[in-house]
């Protein structure tokens, strides 16, 4: 994908607030799990290998987060950007706000760098979905 295609624009957005927002109260097995989690939470849906391994190389060319193995981080410049979108109530606003922040980020996608094996994917997958299940057991027992 380019840096002009709309599609470019949705995933760094995807995946950069899927790495700024993770959830405080729930353990995944791993961050990637985690970064699955939230990105299912904000876009309901589940982002590819393709997409993740697309939205990390961009925000890290771009200086936005570190990375290092599975594990992602905001920068300092990172945490600025979230902290001017974060002040938005809903994650629908919060996400409009980081498409409209992020959209002269480069698209480094098909560059070497950063890589995500399709089956280390499907493990994280398959850790957030029974986590995912359970969470939704405790949700239910408690109400």
């Amino acid at each position: 994908m380019s840096a002009e295609q709309p599609g470019h624009l949705h995933v760094v957005a995807w995946i950069f607030i899927a790495i700024a927002d993770p959830f405080g109260k729930t353990a995944y097995a791993s961050p990637l799990s985690m970064l699955l989690a939230v990105a299912d939470a904000y876009n309901h849906a589940i982002p590819t290998a393709k997409e993740v391994e697309h939205g990390i190389r961009d925000l890290s060319s771009a200086g936005l987060i570190s990375v290092d193995g599975l594990s992602f981080r905001l920068t300092t410049r990172g945490q600025v950007l979230w902290t001017e979108i974060s002040g938005k109530p809903s994650m629908r606003q919060r996400f409009e706000r980081a498409r409209r922040a992020l959209r002269d980020t480069g698209c480094v996608a098909h560059a070497s760098g950063w890589s995500l094996d399709q089956h280390v994917w499907e493990d994280a997958l398959g850790a957030y979905s029974s986590q995912y299940a359970l969470e939704l057991k405790r949700r239910r027992n408690q109400s």
